[in-house]
């Protein structure tokens, strides 16, 4: 008898692990509510469940986690929401969402492709720093800040673009990038960085050596005169 319930307690047991693989959420989202779980594989929100931001630490350090399916509510993605997620590969932003705050993907070494959606306003500090698969990153005229490092360390990304605009960039957003070859930057007006800053360390030679920047042919001129773009040894112009 004590034979036969430890068999289906065993049973259960890997019943209720196969279960978690894939979380089906359908209500709101508690700040740490699944954080560290190692067991999750897949999240899968519902759309209609009312959720718009995933909160704080939601998912940090799901390392097995692997593909995150958001609703069409989504806005907002909180601070270190799926920061230490090593086994990200795959996940689609909403048209809705506009915000993306510091470190919410930091560390995801194996996210590879992110499209960023029209109606993204804001992208934190280091929100992508350290996902070293990235390969591109194409950012949509409507954001509106851009904060320091936030896409640092990202050591399979080869090229970026940036919004036509002239807001303020955060500091070092595209610092030690080591295969970063093609920066566009179509605002016809020059960004300033915070600080006084710049996209890579300026004593980086390589970096400014081997990347291109391409900004409108009507204003080629002043970016090679700016204090902070002008390290680029080759800004070409479209």
């Amino acid at each position: 008898m004590l034979k036969h319930i430890l068999l289906l307690l065993m049973a259960l047991q890997v019943f209720f692990c196969a279960e978690a693989e894939k979380v089906i959420i359908s209500g709101p989202i508690s700040e740490k509510e699944y954080m560290d779980r190692t067991d999750i594989e897949e999240v899968w929100i519902e759309d209609g469940c009312g959720v718009t931001e995933i909160p704080d630490y939601a998912f940090l350090g799901c390392s097995s986690l692997r593909k995150v399916t958001l609703p069409r509510s989504v806005r907002k993605i909180g601070f270190q929401a799926f920061s230490e997620c090593a086994s990200l590969e795959e996940i689609a932003f909403p048209d809705s969402l506009q915000d993306i705050e510091s470190n919410s993907f930091a560390y995801c070494s194996r996210l590879a492709d992110v499209r960023f959606p029209y109606g993204l306003k804001h992208i934190g500090h280091n929100a992508f720093s350290f996902c070293s698969s990235l390969k591109a990153v194409w950012l949509p005229d409507s954001v509106e800040e851009i904060e320091s490092y936030a896409f640092s360390d990202c050591a399979s990304l080869r090229e970026a673009r940036l919004p036509a605009s002239d807001r303020m960039l955060g500091e070092l957003i595209f610092n030690c990038c080591p295969e970063l070859s093609l920066i566009v930057e179509p605002s016809v007006k020059v960004p300033v960085f915070d600080c006084d800053s710049f996209i890579f360390d300026p004593d980086d030679s390589e970096a400014y050596r081997r990347c291109v920047l391409k900004v409108p042919a009507c204003s080629a001129g002043v970016y090679r005169s700016s204090p902070s773009w002008s390290l680029f040894l080759q800004i070409d112009s479209y």
